[in-house]
């Protein structure tokens, strides 16, 4: 059987967050061949147009961008 990894958010650091309490309850209903694993938003970068090189607001600009950490490549995410 293959497994595969999914990656999920919950759009709050609060542990007792109804969104947390919810994604658990969804992932007890999942078939047995999905992995789950919670990306915390802690961990993501923020995003800012400013570092994309082909922005409007970049065009012209001089100076290199900041590169963005990526996160563990999953099969999936919801």
């Amino acid at each position: 059987m293959t497994t595969y990894k999914v990656g999920y958010i919950i759009g709050s650091l609060a542990a007792q967050s109804i969104n947390r309490t919810l994604s658990k309850a969804l992932i007890r209903l999942a078939p047995p061949e999905l992995e789950f694993a919670e990306i915390l938003i802690k961990d993501l970068p923020l995003y800012s147009y400013d570092y994309d090189s082909d922005s409007p607001r970049r065009q012209g600009t001089q100076g290199g961008h900041r590169r963005r950490r990526r996160h563990p490549v999953r099969d999936s995410g919801i």
